[in-house]
């Protein structure tokens, strides 16, 4: 029987296109293209993110996917690939362990602790300016104050001062970063990103429940991620509603 990554090769080539090029119109890394066209499943994210990848292979050669999603199912169901053709619960944290890079409790643990260190040294170097860098250099940069909840009084008044509140937020927000944009990430479940910020190599990880990211550019971003319902995301100080539902690939340009 024909091999499912064979089966896709064919169909590219039938339709003369390269890797470089799919990889460059779906944002999909070229060699997790490339591995799929190898049914090296086992170095490629979960199936969820994998399914999603053939949705956009066969988009971009201009096919419909069922008919390739059926045949990646049945492929993967003949025990040819045995740990990976499981039927995956829902939720990342019932997932049974494969030999996948990402499916490693202790890739997991690494993470969290990087994003902690993370946390940890901008919460540092915040504190270091403000008690030690000199009053004149305090003077002549913009002071970054801590937003109270303001006191509310009747209605009216109580919508202009949140207005108000709002826009000091989000300026305050730009100025700490020298008035570049910011993208702030905080993931709730186990979730992969993709972000490529002003149209630079593109950065993918795997984050897990607490974990925060924050990113920064002079133009803007490129979101994509396999699991939307896992992400919280504030983009220049401010809550974006929820990019989704549990599970769902999501490509989001920002702004």
């Amino acid at each position: 029987m024909e091999s499912f990554g064979a089966y896709l090769r064919s169909l590219r080539e039938e339709r003369g296109k390269t890797l470089e090029e799919i990889a460059e119109n779906t944002k999909i890394a070229v060699a997790n293209l490339d591995l799929l066209e190898r049914d090296r499943y086992e170095l490629l994210p979960p199936r969820v993110f994998v399914r999603g990848f053939i949705r956009s292979y066969m988009q971009e050669l201009g096919l419909s996917p069922d008919e390739s999603l059926r045949r990646f199912e049945e492929f993967t169901k003949e025990g040819e690939l045995p740990d990976y053709g499981v039927q995956e619960p829902s939720g990342f944290a019932q997932e049974k362990t494969s030999f996948s890079f990402f499916h490693r409790s202790w890739f997991t643990i690494i993470l969290t602790a990087v994003g902690l260190i993370s946390l940890g040294i901008l919460i540092l170097t915040g504190a270091t300016r403000f008690f030690f860098e000199d009053k004149s250099v305090k003077q002549s940069l913009p002071v970054v104050r801590t937003v109270q909840p303001p006191d509310y009084g009747p209605a009216s008044i109580r919508n202009g001062e949140a207005r108000g509140r709002q826009q000091s937020a989000v300026s305050e927000s730009r100025r700490t970063y020298g008035g570049r944009k910011v993208l702030e990430i905080r993931a709730v479940a186990n979730a992969w990103i993709r972000i490529e910020a002003d149209k630079e190599p593109a950065e993918e990880l795997m984050m897990a429940p607490g974990d925060v990211q924050v990113f920064t550019a002079n133009e803007g971003f490129i979101l994509q991620t396999g699991n939307a319902g896992g992400l919280r995301v504030r983009y220049d100080g401010k809550e974006l509603p929820s990019l989704g539902k549990m599970n769902q690939t999501l490509s989001l340009t920002l702004p």
